[in-house]
Parts: C-alpha cells; structure tokens; sequence
C-alpha cells in the first residue's frame, strides 16, 4: 500500500513540474494597456484651417421704439448660414496612446445677423414696409484648450474631443441692407440700399468665454499626422457692452439697438501637425504613441 502512495506521489509531482516548465516555456508578456503607456507620449505642432457658420442667441431684446400698444419690434435672427474662416497652430501633446490635449491659438472670423421689419398702413391701401438686414463681422484670437480620446487604434483613428477657450475680440464690422416698399409713392418695385461698414467694437466687450464639443478623423502617414474634425462652440457669456448700447448715433439713426447676446460657431476644419520626439533623429525614426 505504502509502494502504491509512493508511487502516485511521485507521479503527481512530477506532473506538477512538467506542468511548471511548460508554462514556463509558452509564458508570453501581458500586452499594452488600452491607453498606452507615457514613455509612449508624443509631441505634435502644426497648423489648421477651415471654415466656419455663425449665429447669434439672443438672451434680452432692446428696442428703440416704443409702441403704444404694447407691441415690440419683430427681430428675426438668420440661423447657421453666414459662412466665416478661421485659421491657427495647433500643439498636441499624446500623453497616453488613446488621449492628449490640444493648444489651438486660431484667429477666427465670423459673421452673424438678424433682420429688423417696419411697416406702414395708411388709407387707399398706402403702405410703407422697410425690411433692415443687419449684418456683424466679429474677429476673435481664440485660445481653446482641447482634451482628446481616441475611440480605435487603427490605421484612421476617430477620436472624440471637448474644451474650453478664452476669445479676444481683434476687430468687429457692421453694415445694413435695407429694402424698402413704398405703395404711397406710387412704386410697385422694392428699392434696395446698402449703408457703408462701420467699425462696431465699441459695441462689443473685448473678451468671450468659449467652450467647445466636437470629434475627427486622423491619419498617419510617415511621420506627418493629417486629420479632419468638425465642432460646434458655444459662448459663455453675454458678448454685447452694454454701456454703449445706445452711444453709436450711426445705429440709433437705423432704429436698432443691440440685444444681449451669445454666439454660436460650427466648425469644420483640417490639419497637419509634425512629430517633436524621436528615437533616432539620423534616421528620423519617432516615437510612436
């Protein structure tokens, strides 16, 4: 009986040794956690370019008529329609595989608008209409901080992204077309004017709070990395100085008065960035993240 234990033990030990140095033999190292490592990190500058829709939210409406009874001014704000161009640099820092922050300095210029209608009833179906179309162009020196996350490793990587920004205002311009009706003339046509731009920055505080929320699509090729995104941005605050609402004359003459007001921007954009950080600069073999 003692022979028979004997003899199991030492198989079962024996096994358990086989065992050990198969393992041993056929061990393989734990791959890459999904987010990568830092000594993977990565160093990227470059430029961007693209092009841009802007429109104004109104938050509080001002009028410079003030009607009897107690109707206000029909102020109709244009949707996402004037088209608007921006441009900039842009440093990315890869600090894992899967996400990294973006620096994007951009000088962007946009154009909003809204419309303004006036009209007349007199007897003999005389009428007057006068229909104003306001139209601003805003200047900004924008200084958005991005955080990005990579949703696949592939060769075209789509990736989600969100920030926050800080908006200088550089310059702002405004200009009037009007269209006018006048059936008590006796004319039948619209006549349409066009008043010259006027600088409008005094209308405008100098700064903006901005944040942002959009996605992309990047790719690799040799050591250049090119990518397309498309944002929306929203401002934070109230962008109208409200002090010289009513001190430009020029504007006051036009019967307008500008409300409270935040902006909106969708983007869409294209970049091309360049790698700072290398293994072998001979061989300009970089850092892969």
């Amino acid at each position: 009986m003692r022979t028979l234990l004997h003899i199991f033990l030492g198989i079962f030990f024996c096994a358990i040794s086989v065992e050990s140095i198969a393992q041993r033999r056929t061990y393989k190292p734990a791959k890459k956690d999904y987010l990568g490592s830092f000594d993977d990190s990565q160093w990227w500058i470059g430029i961007h370019a693209g092009v841009n829709l802007g429109k104004a939210l109104p938050l509080k409406r001002y009028d410079i008529l003030e009607f009897t009874n107690g109707n206000s001014v029909n102020k109709e704000y244009d949707g996402f329609r004037k088209l608007g161009v921006q441009t900039g640099a842009r440093v990315d820092f890869n600090f894992l595989t899967n996400l990294s922050v973006s620096f994007q300095p951009t000088y962007n210029n946009m154009n909003v608008g809204y419309e303004v209608a006036y009209q007349w009833q007199g007897q003999d179906n005389n009428s007057l209409n006068l229909r104003y179309h306001h139209r601003i162009r805003l200047n900004y020196l924008e200084l958005p901080l991005m955080i990005r996350f990579d949703v696949l490793r592939q060769a075209f990587k789509p990736y989600v992204q969100g920030g926050l920004g800080y908006g200088m205002l550089i310059k702002a311009d405004k200009y009037i077309e009007i269209e006018s009706f006048d059936r008590a003339s006796g004319a039948n046509n619209p006549i349409q004017n066009e008043s010259p731009v006027i600088g409008a920055k005094n209308l405008f505080i100098t700064s903006q709070w901005i944040w942002y929320l959009g996605g992309g699509l990047s790719t690799e090729l040799g050591n250049v990395r090119l990518g397309a995104e498309l944002n929306y941005k929203q401002g934070l605050n109230n962008v109208t100085n409200r002090l010289n609402r009513y001190s430009d004359q020029r504007m006051i003459g036009v019967l307008d008065a500008l409300d409270d007001m935040t902006l909106q921007n969708i983007q869409i954009e294209f970049y091309c960035v360049f790698p700072m950080k290398f293994l072998q600069i001979s061989s300009f073999r970089r850092v892969r993240p």
